[in-house]
């Protein structure tokens, strides 16, 4: 645990990027520190800038939603974002600033060593990328598919931020948990990776 915590301390003290200079808080990732689940998102916003909270506003409330639907409440999971400290208004983070923060990520990872990631949006699907040495591509294609790499399973999925922006694509955010809910009870049941690729279409890498 103490890996976490002196983690937390290097990214609020981070200057690696132009970021910090107009930052607030460095927002560190919190939650269950032995999840199966790890969910990553983009960056901060202004209530996470405020708190030093990842996903605490209206994006965090969407979220919430869905995993007490998906029966994973926050608590037991593992929540952090591919980029520690909030881009100017309207800008998604940059893949240098991307790069800068996701050895960040990567010891999340190593530490917590979750079963399940979802990187929701774009730049959270670049650095898991980036740590696992491939291309998902983008958001807009890779929600679609689970893949299957160094161990951990990958399930892509749409940013809460975007599902507010157009609600339309509420169905397939309701859906994708839906699924995840889904997944996660047949792992916890022992299917074998045969069984979870004919039924969930897994990519292997």
């Amino acid at each position: 645990m103490d890996g976490l915590i002196s983690l937390c301390n290097e990214i609020k003290g981070c200057k690696k990027c132009d970021l910090h200079l107009s930052r607030k808080t460095a927002v560190c990732g919190i939650g269950d520190r032995t999840a199966e689940v790890m969910i990553v998102g983009e960056a901060p916003g202004s209530n996470e800038d405020q708190t030093g909270v990842p996903f605490v506003g209206r994006s965090g409330k969407l979220l919430d939603k869905m995993l007490i639907e998906a029966n994973l409440p926050r608590s037991r999971v593992y929540i952090t974002n591919a980029v520690r400290c909030r881009p100017k208004i309207g800008r998604t983070p940059k893949i240098t600033e991307i790069r800068k923060c996701t050895p960040f990520l990567s010891k999340e990872i190593e530490t917590v060593g979750p079963v399940l990631i979802i990187p929701m949006g774009n730049s959270a699907l670049k650095s898991i990328g980036i740590i696992l040495k491939m291309n998902f591509g983008r958001i807009s294609e890779a929600w679609k598919s689970i893949y299957h790499v160094n161990g951990m399973f990958i399930l892509p999925q749409f940013h809460p931020a975007a599902i507010l922006r157009n609600p339309k694509l509420f169905h397939i955010m309701k859906d994708r948990f839906e699924l995840i809910r889904s997944f996660r009870d047949d792992i916890k049941n022992g299917k074998s990776m045969d069984y979870l690729g004919e039924k969930y279409g897994i990519i292997k890498i």
